[in-house]
């Protein structure tokens, strides 16, 4: 039986706990890691000192809203997708759409976060200490946060075909580059 046609058998035909274990376990183990990537990050800064790890826990929120933007296109994306495959239609048109309508509005988001980041800083919290951190910080997270929102809006849509051992792999090979690189 090829892989596509096992995954068409879990989502179509396959009892429904088993179903939800054959994807929801991956899903989560994609998901503790994706968490694991901030407590990384915030062990290795917290060893420069309170004002660095002020500026990333200042910083944080603004990557989250660019990565949410990620999961508004992803989730909607592939809730969609599951209905075409469904009834046996295409979705490559759904898919180019989601991709490149993240990518978009992420990149839009991400240059008004860059061109107002230190008002937004300071709205978030930032005090004069943190502020130079943050700032720096930010414009390179910020920036970096265009591939967030491909591989959040990616992941739902891979996993929206069956595929949630796919995303779990790329996430725990992100996660170990980060690891190492940290």
């Amino acid at each position: 039986m090829s892989q596509q046609n096992k995954k068409m058998q879990l989502l179509g035909n396959a009892p429904i706990p088993q179903a939800l274990l054959a994807m929801g376990i991956p899903t989560m183990i994609g998901m503790l890691v994706n968490a694991l990537y901030n407590l990384v990050d915030a062990y290795f800064v917290g060893g420069l000192g309170e004002s660095q790890m002020g500026a990333i826990s200042v910083v944080y929120p603004l990557g989250q809203v660019v990565v949410g933007l990620g999961l508004l296109f992803g989730n909607g994306a592939a809730s969609y997708i599951s209905r075409l495959l469904g009834r046996n239609e295409k979705a490559n048109q759904v898919v180019s759409t989601a991709l490149y309508s993240s990518v978009f509005v992420g990149a839009v988001m991400i240059i008004l976060s860059v061109i107002f980041l230190k008002p937004i800083l300071s709205i978030l919290g930032a005090t004069e200490s943190i502020l130079p951190y943050a700032v720096t910080y930010g414009s390179i997270y910020i920036i970096s946060c265009i591939f967030n929102v491909f591989n959040v809006t990616m992941n739902n849509i891979v996993t929206s075909e069956g595929a949630a051992k796919t995303t779990m792999c790329a996430l725990l090979i992100g996660a170990v580059l980060n690891i190492a690189l940290d």
